[in-house]
């Protein structure tokens, strides 16, 4: 008999495991990779970090490569101690190790609720079923591409597991420590998983279920006449004190993470509460709630916009978690109908009232997502359509049946299944959404078939299972097709690896620097990776600035504040070098970005219309760098535009921009055609690709002079343009003007506006080079003590020169500008924790490195330990006196050492337990 029960639990644990491995078969053998949105620019990228920093041997404390600086560790989307990632990351391509994280994941969860079920004593077909809709259900495949919460989510089930057994062997009066010990492990791993709100939500149930232990896990003694009112609440004040040492046990486990986090949570954009309206943000929908019987009515089509809101788990295990209080009354039972209600309540968000009231208890008005608690909601379901599965078995024959009909049947269901997974693969989305309206009416019939079947006609009872399971396994596999479009969607892996050519056309020997990308229109995801939107240059190991959606929920507020408040000096400030425009969009067809604003903040051809002012110049000669799209048939001597002179006497001089004469097309060398028009000299060359070439060639910019008078210098008071081409079509790049003696000025600099140089284009993005960009690290001769309120206007005013002065939260203002100062500043180490700069001056200052200020960074200078003071808002700074200096920043969070001593000692404690549990 035994033995009969450890082969059902093999092949079951097998069939678990067999079904996501076959379902995402492209992701087992290695030919794709998971690559949903937030997977490409958050999730992904991390994990490179991850990888990057393994294989230094060291953990991604801090990353500069998000926003001028994070403390990635903190952040927690890295789960940089999760004991799976530290042995996939450090022996897997980053690529192979994020999707077969993601798989594991899956199974993970399915083995944690057939444990659960099978604990219970139920049956292992009742136990697969469960195991099956719990871990394949909407609300993880959903979660696939939010790696910490389906981590978070895959750890729910065992913890209930490693509960149950526990009081299960203290109520047999058997050794209990391991399970107790095995607890505790479990909160602290899924402590780790980087998602605080389904972690807490796990501890919750955990802590309900523990203080109920007594009835909900069946102590015998319970229900014993002698029982008094105080020897009962003694059990149960007993049961919620071990409950809550456990939790304490598993919280303080994972200190080496928890710390750093609440750390960070005071400087980052989660630094109050939310607001009422953000907590209630993203509830389910009561009419979403017909999902459980019919997927897609409402919901429709997966996608990032509603993929919060899926929970659908099957068409029988709902009709059989229906019938379970009618099938088995005990108090198990009736406790997790109510608690399901309830967990569906709070997922309705302010629909209900309920869920306003979790507002004012502390630490959750920091989330928001009230649609998370249909995770506890669908573990009551789960574990209620086990009950009745394993209840109408119960009432069935069991005689013994030919081990060829058993095959058969399984067989069937097999092959069913690896059917349904080829099909998921070669059909699109939309017959699937057209097939989804008439399968619920299928699957529906044939459950209720099924459970009409087991009342009347007594089927035996390995029959019944079975068909039941083929059901359940193929309205999943049905359910999940759909999913494949979008939210659980694959790519080649050269999709999240490859370099893009923005990022090979980059200098790299002018590193460090920033890329900068504010412009988001719904674009293809090669435009995505072209930009390096988000996270995305953490994947090439380059560091972004990015202006609009920012998914690290915790990224440093002082830091988001200088982006949005950002002028054109504040941008070279923080040292952005390259700004990238996104340009395959969607829908095709849809008008280009590259518009007459572009590039941001450079000389543009709006603001060239707007015949601009400028501050009295003396020139003889100007130079005028141009080019033009789309001009294959234009014949030399096409007039495209002119460029105007207003002079102080009051005369204006105009410059004609003629094709083939001062411009011509950007892509003269790749078009298809031979051009009508000739190639002005000289021409500057940039890198360039279009998909309609279909190979790498040289862009050009042409560059036309002119003598404004002859013989004679004039004074300019103001330029202007006039372009006689469509919208965008003809682009003035620069202009330069050149006194008699030669001496040059840009009109980008009389204007106050940034000196940006395309050096990239291709049909999915451009790239210009910010050329005012400051370095790094300088030293300024003056400082003023400014408080945070006034010092982001300061910064933003059109006079403010950040290379000559910096503004400090705190230390000593300073003032050397009397001094003839002269400073030089050396970068001679530059890693994510550890920066070593060599500098000279001759005068007191303060060398301002533009990475992001944080606690936990420490500099010396010259082997002393020197204060680092906020510079300028949220960038770092020390005082230097005149000499040759060896200044090293080194970052050492106190959070993190104190949180490791606490993980370390709590982790000692559990061996204990444990070793003290298999003694006894």
């Amino acid at each position: 008999m035994m033995r009969a029960i450890r082969t059902l639990d093999f092949w079951a644990i097998i069939g678990l495991i067999a079904v996501p491995l076959i379902y995402y078969f492209p992701i087992t053998l290695g030919q794709k990779a998971f690559s949903e949105g937030d997977i490409l620019w958050i999730y992904f990228p991390t994990r490179v970090e991850l990888a990057r920093a393994l294989a230094e041997n060291r953990l991604p404390l801090w990353t500069p490569g998000v926003q001028a600086g994070l403390p990635l560790f903190a952040d927690g989307h890295v789960t940089a101690l999760y004991p799976l990632n530290l042995l996939f990351y450090k022996l897997v391509p980053a690529h192979l190790a994020f999707s077969y994280t993601i798989l594991f994941n899956l199974i993970w969860t399915s083995l944690g609720m057939y444990a659960c079920v099978r604990a219970s004593g139920f049956q292992a077909s009742s136990a697969f079923v469960a195991g099956l809709a719990f871990g394949f259900n909407g609300y993880v495949l959903a979660r696939v591409s939010h790696l910490d919460v389906l981590t978070a989510v895959s750890w729910f089930a065992w913890l209930i597991f490693f509960q149950q057994k526990y009081w299960q062997a203290k109520f047999a009066g058997r050794p209990a420590g391991v399970w107790l010990a095995l607890s505790s492990a479990a909160i602290g791993l899924q402590f780790l998983s980087g998602s605080p709100q389904i972690s807490l939500l796990n501890v919750a149930t955990f802590a309900l279920l523990g203080g109920l232990a007594p009835l909900v896990w069946g102590d015998p003694t319970i229900h014993s006449r002698d029982r008094t009112a105080y020897s009962l609440g003694r059990i149960f004040a007993r049961a919620l004190l071990i409950t809550l040492a456990t939790i304490f046990l598993g919280t303080a486990l994972a200190a080496i993470q928890l710390l750093p986090t609440f750390e960070l949570l005071d400087f980052s954009l989660r630094n109050r509460e939310l607001g009422r309206h953000v907590f209630s943000s993203y509830a389910l929908d009561p009419l979403a709630l017909t999902q459980f019987l019919s997927p897609f009515a409402y919901l429709g089509e997966p996608s990032a916009a509603n993929m919060e809101f899926w929970g659908y788990l099957g068409a029988l295990p709902i009709l059989l978690a229906l019938l379970a209080p009618l099938l088995r009354r005990d108090f198990r039972t009736v406790f997790l109908s109510g608690f399901g209600l309830l967990m569906l309540v709070l997922a309705l968000g302010d629909a209900t009232p309920l869920y306003a009231s979790l507002y004012d208890i502390p630490l959750l008005n920091r989330f928001r997502v009230p649609a998370r608690f249909l995770l506890p909601a669908l573990f009551a379901i789960t574990f209620l359509a086990a009950t009745s599965f394993d209840e109408l078995q119960k009432r069935l024959r069991d005689p013994r049946e030919k081990n060829w009909r058993i095959a058969a049947l399984g067989a069937l269901g097999v092959g069913a299944f690896c059917g349904i997974v080829w099909l998921a693969h070669n059909q699109p989305v939309d017959v699937w959404l057209r097939a989804w309206k008439a399968l619920p009416l299928v699957l529906i019939g044939l459950s209720i078939a099924l459970l009409v079947v087991a009342r009347w006609a007594q089927p035996p009872r390995s029959t019944f299972a079975l068909a039941g399971i083929t059901i359940v396994v193929c309205d999943l596999a049905l359910f999940a097709a759909p999913f494949l479009s979008n939210l659980t969607q694959m790519s080649s892996p050269d999709v999240l690896i490859q370099s893009p050519r923005t990022v090979r056309t980059m200098d790299a020997t002018a590193e460090p620097y920033r890329v900068f990308a504010n412009r988001f229109p719904a674009v293809t995801l090669a435009a995505m990776r072209a930009t390096m939107w988000s996270g995305l240059p953490l994947v090439h190991n380059k560091q972004g600035i990015v202006l609009g959606y920012m998914p690290f929920s915790l990224a440093l507020q002082r830091n988001e504040e200088f982006i949005r408040a950002m002028s054109l000096s504040m941008r070279n400030l923080i040292n952005i070098r390259y700004y990238l425009l996104p340009l395959e969009i969607l829908p095709p067809g849809a008008p280009s970005p590259f518009d007459e604003d572009e590039p941001n903040g450079g000389v543009t051809m709006r603001v060239l219309a707007e015949q601009p002012a400028i501050p009295p110049t003396r020139a003889t000669q100007i130079e005028i760098t141009s080019y033009v799209d789309q001009a294959r048939d234009l014949p030399d001597g096409f007039l495209t535009g002119e460029l105007f002179l207003d002079l102080a006497d009051g005369a204006r001089k105009t410059f004609p921009i003629r094709i083939g004469i001062e411009t011509a097309d950007w892509a003269y060398d790749a078009l298809s055609a031979p051009p009508r028009h000739s190639k002005p000299t000289p021409a500057l060359a940039f890198p360039a690709y279009l998909s309609s070439v279909g190979r790498e060639f040289n862009g050009h910019k042409y560059v036309a002079r002119h003598t404004i008078a002859d013989g004679a210098e004039v004074t300019v008071i103001s330029v202007g343009t006039r372009t006689l081409l469509p919208e965008a079509c003809l682009t003035i790049e620069q202009v330069v003007l050149r006194d008699q003696g030669n001496r040059a000025v840009s009109l980008s600099s009389l204007l106050q506006r940034n000196d940006l140089a395309l050096v990239f284009r291709s049909h999915t993005a451009a790239m210009w080079e910010n050329r005012d960009v400051l370095p790094r690290a300088f030293i300024v001769h003056q400082a003023e003590i400014v408080p945070d309120d006034q010092t982001l206007a300061r910064l933003a005013q059109p006079d403010f020169r950040p290379d000559q002065i910096v503004l400090l939260s705190d230390g000593a203002p300073l003032d050397s500008a009397r001094a003839v100062a002269q400073a030089d500043v050396q970068i001679e180490e530059y890693k994510s924790e550890r920066v070593v700069i060599r500098a000279a001056t001759n005068e007191p200052g303060y060398l301002v490195l533009t990475d992001a200020w944080y606690p936990g960074w420490e500099a010396s200078v010259d082997g002393a330990s020197v204060p680092i003071r906020r510079a300028d808002y949220m960038f770092r700074a020390v005082r230097l006196e005149p000499g040759t200096h060896r200044v090293v920043f080194e970052y050492h969070p106190l959070s993190f050492t104190v949180g490791a001593w606490i993980s370390g000692i709590s982790a000692a404690i559990l061996v204990v337990l444990g070793w003290l549990g298999l003694r006894r």
